[in-house]
């Protein structure tokens, strides 16, 4: 990678790392108590509201992040136009959105307590659509610091409040209710800093929506079908099977979308990048794409293994085997597609940049297609079979993240994959097999799963460096991200 784009991506991914990190510790430290505190039904009944409300999020994004950011990152000329007319587009598609989610919940006849819990979550909707603009402009300029400010400023707030509010007895509708407030705290942070990249911003076009509308269509379908085919298990569980399944399927689910934490840090730092080479003569943006694989696959193998090897001792530590023992397996099965929803995300992000959104479109909604007949019949089977129609729901998206990986391979430009290294992929598959092995003969010993966990990591790591599977370019690029120069760099705040 040319050293600009490496020092770009390099910054980015540091910074929203650290981001991570706070919010990592935040959604671990509310899963020790969300689950615990207030029970597998009400902790189901906040994981559908939130789940729905995630849904008509999809429909304010029209176009989402990709649209907006990939655009800035082309022509910073154009920020200040896309800012005042897409947040003016979001406020009119929230309207629609709140009342949609009144209707579905009045035909799904909810529960006055649900109702409220979906409303509460979707009026903060308003701001949220808002900040989430804002955030794509900072990510076109690629200046992905201040965004983080607001990110850790939003999870410190409902770490802290959630916690102290459920230790004093405080149910589902005021922890609702919490969100919605640190959700806002994080758009004004985002709204003050958003003067240093646009100090001054228009007035709103409105004959420009229609424009809007028509060049954020695809990018609108695609998360509309993405995001429907992640989500409509939940819906469907609910219909089909009782409250507490939702929330064993919601807790290991949970857990799986924390673990999401790499892929999306890495796709929003390199997703700018891409859409900027992509444009400029002479550029390489394929090796940008074959590195980000690499890096995901050789990140996402132990962690696959360690949360299938410690299922019990994870659900156990975050929720407790009690109430969420059927949990165990449902997480097991989401530790296969790991790997899965990785490679997604980078082949995703690549198709994005390389402007083949309308075929990454097509994929999605034959995902949508397919995920709810899957589960339509396997959340029956394994419910009446096993007492646990979760099972069903989480084989039907490991089937669906498989499908989705083949279509995303299929439709690639050919260029991008063919330089691969496949043997990076073979060594960090042999470093996997080394590590699962290692954990395997310590299995049943005392030691704690904590320590086993991080043996086995350092098992995988000195696999890794014996195969020489990174260069010696690489292993000093990744060193560097968490360099003297390039911390100070990263966190200093400047008018970019």
């Amino acid at each position: 990678m040319m050293h600009e784009t490496a020092t770009s991506i390099a910054k980015n991914t540091t910074v929203m790392m650290a981001s991570q990190g706070v919010t990592w510790i935040s959604s671990f430290v509310l899963m020790l108590f969300l689950p615990r505190y207030l029970g597998s039904e009400e902790y189901g009944r906040l994981y559908l509201a939130i789940s729905l409300t995630m849904m008509f999020q999809i429909v304010i994004d029209f176009g989402g992040s990709y649209f907006i950011a990939k655009e800035v990152s082309r022509d910073r000329s154009k920020a200040a136009y896309l800012m005042a007319n897409s947040i003016a587009l979001r406020g009119i598609l929230w309207i629609f959105s709140l009342a949609s989610l009144g209707l579905i919940s009045f035909v799904a006849g909810y529960s006055p307590l649900v109702v409220a819990l979906i409303f509460i979550l979707g009026f903060a909707k308003l701001w949220e659509g808002t900040g989430r603009v804002l955030v794509s402009c900072f990510q076109g300029f690629e200046l992905m610091q201040y965004p983080s400010l607001g990110a850790i400023a939003e999870r410190t707030f409902i770490m802290m409040t959630g916690v102290g509010a459920l230790l004093l007895g405080a149910d589902a509708l005021l922890i609702a209710i919490l969100m919605a407030i640190s959700t806002l705290l994080s758009f004004v942070m985002n709204l003050r800093f958003s003067r240093r990249i646009i100090p001054r911003v228009p007035g709103i076009r409105w004959g420009a929506l229609r424009d809007l509308l028509r060049e954020g269509l695809p990018y609108f379908l695609w998360s509309v079908f993405a995001v429907m085919y992640y989500r409509v298990d939940v819906v469907m569980l609910s219909l089909m099977a009782p409250e507490s399944v939702v929330g064993w399927y919601g807790a290991s689910y949970r857990f799986f979308d924390v673990l999401m934490f790499l892929p999306s840090i890495l796709s929003w730092a390199v997703f700018p990048v891409l859409s900027r080479l992509n444009r400029q003569p002479g550029t390489d943006p394929a090796s940008v794409t074959r590195k980000s694989l690499d890096l995901v696959l050789l990140a996402g193998i132990p962690l696959s293994i360690v949360v299938c090897a410690f299922a019990d001792e994870i659900i156990d530590l975050f929720f407790g085997l009690g109430q969420y023992g059927p949990s165990v397996i449902l997480l097991r099965i989401f530790s296969f597609g790991l790997l899965l929803v990785y490679v997604d995300f980078i082949l995703g992000t690549t198709l994005f940049a390389s402007d083949r959104q309308k075929q990454w479109t097509m994929v999605a909604l034959a995902a949508l297609a397919l995920n709810p007949v899957l589960n339509y019949f396997l959340i029956p089977v394994t419910q009446a079979s096993l007492g646990n129609g979760g099972i069903g729901a989480a084989i039907a998206t490991l089937i669906t993240e498989l499908f989705v990986m083949a279509m995303a391979l299929a439709i690639l430009p050919q260029r991008i994959l063919s330089g691969s290294r496949v043997s990076v992929q073979l060594k960090g598959l042999v470093a996997g097999g080394l590590m699962a092995l290692a954990l395997w003969l310590l299995h049943g010993t005392e030691t704690n799963w904590i320590l086993l966990a991080l043996f086995g990591g350092l098992v995988y790591a000195t696999a890794l460096f014996t195969f020489r599977a990174l260069s010696d370019a690489e292993m000093g690029f990744l060193g560097g991200f968490f360099s003297y120069s390039n911390l100070k760099q990263t966190f200093v705040l400047h008018r970019g």
